[in-house]
C-alpha cells in the first residue's frame, strides 16, 4: 500500500510537469513569454485615439472598511500574445482577475522591452479613480493594485480587467 501511494504521487508529479512548465505556466504561456513582441503587433496602441478609459478600483476588507488604489499606478496594457500570457500567468484569466497580495508577485525571467514601452500609466486619485484619454480602438488590460496592511499581513492584491474600446467612447471600468 505504501508503495502504491508513492507511485501514484510520482505519477501525479510527472503529469503535472508535463502539463505545466517549471514556473506553473503552460507550454503555450511559456512560448508566448519567451518570444519577443513584434513591433507590428502593438503599433496600433501607439496611436492617439478618440476613446477614454475611466476606472474605479475599490475593495472592501473583511471588517467592511473600503480600500482603494489611491496613490498606486494604474496601467493600460495593449493586447498581444505576450500580454495575454502575462495576464493568464498573474491572474489565471485574460478577462478579469485578482491576485491576492498574500500569494506574492509572479516573477518573470525578463520583461519584454516593447511590452514595457507600450504600457500607459497613470496614478489613482484619493478615491481610487483613474483615467486614460486618447486611447485608440482595440483590446486593452486595465491593471492596478489595491493593498493595505491587515492585522498580520498585507491584504488586498493586484486586479485586472480586459477592456474593449471602439468608436470614440467613454468606457468605464470597475476593478475588481
Amino acid at each position: 500500500m505504501k508503495y502504491a501511494v508513492v507511485i501514484v504521487g510520482l505519477s501525479l508529479a510527472v503529469a503535472g510537469c508535463a502539463q505545466f512548465g517549471p514556473s506553473g505556466q503552460s507550454g503555450q504561456q511559456q512560448a508566448a513569454l519567451s518570444r519577443p513582441i513584434s513591433q507590428s503587433e502593438i503599433d496600433w496602441s501607439k496611436r492617439s485615439g478618440r476613446n477614454t478609459v475611466s476606472g474605479l478600483a475599490v475593495m472592501k476588507a473583511a471588517n467592511g472598511e473600503s480600500h482603494s488604489c489611491a496613490g498606486q499606478s494604474a496601467n493600460l496594457i495593449p493586447d498581444s500574445d505576450y500580454a495575454r500570457a502575462r495576464m493568464e500567468a498573474i491572474f489565471g484569466s485574460t478577462d478579469r482577475g485578482m491576485r491576492a497580495a498574500s500569494r506574492g508577485a509572479v516573477k518573470f525571467e525578463r520583461d519584454d522591452p516593447l511590452y514595457v514601452s507600450s504600457l500607459r500609466t497613470t496614478r489613482c486619485d484619493a478615491q481610487g479613480s483613474f483615467s486614460f484619454a486618447q486611447v485608440p480602438d482595440g483590446i486593452w488590460y486595465a491593471t492596478t493594485s489595491i493593498k493595505w496592511q491587515g492585522t498580520s499581513q498585507v491584504e488586498g492584491g493586484s486586479v485586472m480587467r480586459r477592456v474593449d474600446v471602439r468608436g470614440g467612447r467613454l468606457v468605464k471600468v470597475v476593478l475588481p
